[in-house]
């Protein structure tokens, strides 16, 4: 994986979509669909160089654009708890559960956010990994790259 090449290349093509004016499209529009798959893209790839802040950044500017990107709610709710941030947790994985009620990745995260404990961080870590491998839309699943 070259999550480090694809960074400077997710980017580019933000800003291209920037000066087309297509990256500040009206959320829920196919140009900001596209814009929204790009920043998903973006996030997975600093999330993969443990880049956390820089992922939370990317995955909240795709869902602004897009918010039925589940996988991006899920893998913020996985990102917070790793930064012990509890309550934002549970916010995004209920967010994710509501778009995809029976996924038991997101199943297994709101059972673990919903316990008294806190979650180890490397725990925590894992699972938001196990989360980005899913695929990063939503709206159909044979439509869209792998996002790991």
């Amino acid at each position: 994986q070259r999550f480090a090449e694809a960074v400077p290349l997710f980017r580019r093509t933000l800003e291209l979509l920037e000066e087309g004016g297509l990256a500040s499209s009206a959320p829920g529009s196919p140009a900001a669909a596209v814009a929204a798959e790009v920043w998903a893209h973006l996030g997975v790839a600093m999330q993969s160089l443990d880049r956390v802040p820089d992922a939370i950044e990317s995955y909240r500017r795709a869902v602004a654009l897009d918010p039925s990107l589940h996988v991006c709610l899920a893998n913020l709710a996985s990102l917070h708890a790793y930064l012990n941030e509890r309550e934002r947790a549970v916010e995004y994985i209920a967010r994710a559960l509501d778009l995809d009620p029976r996924n038991p990745t997101y199943l297994q995260l709101r059972s673990q956010f919903n316990t008294t404990e806190e979650p180890a961080q490397g725990e925590a870590k894992g699972q938001a990994k196990g989360a980005q491998d899913e695929r990063v839309s939503s709206r159909d699943p044979d439509d869209s790259p792998k996002g790991g």
